[in-house]
């Protein structure tokens, strides 16, 4: 006895149907919230072997993820008509200088924004003292990475408030 092609079609076509709607019912995991980090800079150029915005953008995204928050950190330089994100810190860079001979000064004022709620942290200001015969961009980098910690501490208190920082 030879099956008929309409019923064969027909389970075929079950069989296809059925496929996408038994993967659609696995419960899905939520991808980790995101923190974006939105570098407002000078568009002038510098000398250095690293430009200013992959500096913070390198140095604050390795701060925050040491942090081990439940976040996945990004970042970007700041674009007109750019999208507002949930989680943003952005920081307006005012510069890195010597303010007196032997130190290394990073200045940024910062704001963080935490789904439509402002938090402005104001002027971060870190002074790094070097050491002697230190390499310029090591200096560069500590003096971030000063900054990035301080404001790292700032974002934990808004971002994990006392209460859910207790642990039972």
């Amino acid at each position: 006895m030879r099956p008929r092609p309409a019923l064969s079609l027909l389970l075929l076509a079950c069989a296809l149907f059925a496929a996408p709607a038994a993967r659609a019912a696995e419960p899905v995991a939520e991808a980790a919230p995101e923190i974006t980090i939105v570098v407002v800079d000078s568009l002038q150029g510098n000398s250095s072997e690293l430009n200013n915005f992959d500096r913070i953008a390198r140095v604050f995204t390795e701060v925050l993820r040491d942090r081990k928050w439940p976040y996945t950190i990004k970042a970007e330089q700041f674009a007109a008509n750019s999208r507002p994100h949930a989680i943003e810190l952005r920081i307006f860079f005012q510069g890195m200088r010597e303010e007196t001979a032997g130190d290394m000064t990073f200045r940024a004022w910062m704001v963080l924004y935490d789904h439509g709620t402002e938090h402005d942290f104001g002027v971060i200001r870190f002074r790094y003292d070097t050491r002697p015969m230190e390499q310029t961009s090591d200096r560069l980098d500590r003096s971030v990475r000063g900054a990035a910690r301080i404001a790292a501490s700032k974002m934990e208190g808004v971002l994990f408030p006392k209460e859910e920082r207790r642990r039972p």
